[in-house]
């Protein structure tokens, strides 16, 4: 939507988190002052809960409040960022150095405004860390997706994604009636890509995830959102063939949800 489209960007890129693990902000911040030294960036946390006393009167740092549900405080907080280029995150991972740089170096190299740049990323907690192989990030290594026939199996998926702020907002960004963003974004992902968007991996693994299962810690909603209302949501909407016609929809949806 024209009206949410910016003529000029204060930052070379938002590193953008939904977030509400406070006692965790302060660390993404200092990892990313080591992982992104090259380029002009802010950092702006989304979710119920403000700033913790540490990341307090930084300039290059906000908060933007917000209640709903994940997709929600994504759709809603990216109006609110001042960079050209977005990031999209989780506040439980630690960013490795120059790994952002490195990152971003090939995206504007190697990307046009509507292609997209998935951070890769290892999964510690109980998965250890140890790294995914190279076809992981394609639709057709993940069984699940093998039934949907609105799918082309050779996508991929981006779940940490650098893209450029207006093409968000041009495809119309996420749609909230997923509650969470594993199923929001894989929805944005197929749509770019059924659009013509390009999808590539960073370099190098770009940060350490934290991985909680099931219910185990603050991790139960999240686990209930995906497991009883967003799974379906995904099958109903791309199960069809050419899954009926689905490209971009209403950037405003967010305020219905």
């Amino acid at each position: 939507m024209e009206k949410y489209k910016m003529s000029e960007y204060e930052y070379d890129i938002s590193f953008f988190f939904p977030a509400i693990r406070t006692k965790l902000w302060a660390g993404v911040y200092e990892s990313l002052k080591k992982s992104c030294k090259k380029y002009n960036w802010e950092l702006v946390f989304c979710g119920p809960f403000p700033l913790p006393e540490e990341l307090q009167g930084i300039d290059n740092v906000r908060w933007v409040k917000e209640t709903g549900n994940v997709s929600r405080a994504v759709q809603a907080g990216i109006l609110h960022t001042k960079g050209k280029l977005i990031f999209i995150g989780n506040d439980d991972t630690v960013y490795r150095e120059d790994a952002f740089d490195n990152a971003l170096d090939k995206y504007n190299s190697e990307c046009g405004p509507t292609d997209i740049l998935q951070c890769t990323y290892v999964e510690m907690g109980e998965r250890g860390g140890q790294p995914q192989p190279d076809n992981y990030w394609s639709v057709g290594f993940h069984g699940a997706f093998a039934p949907l026939q609105g799918l082309d199996q050779s996508w991929l998926l981006a779940t940490e994604p650098v893209l450029h702020r207006d093409y968000f907002i041009e495809m119309g960004g996420f749609d909230c009636r997923w509650e969470y963003i594993d199923g929001s974004t894989h929805d944005f992902m197929f749509r770019a890509q059924k659009n013509g968007s390009k999808i590539i991996c960073s370099p190098s693994y770009v940060g350490d995830m934290d991985w909680t299962p099931d219910h185990q810690g603050d991790h139960g909603p999240i686990h209930d959102a995906m497991v009883q209302h967003d799974q379906h949501l995904l099958f109903a909407t791309w199960g069809p063939p050419g899954a009926n016609g689905r490209l971009k929809i209403d950037y405003d949806n967010w305020k219905d949800s």
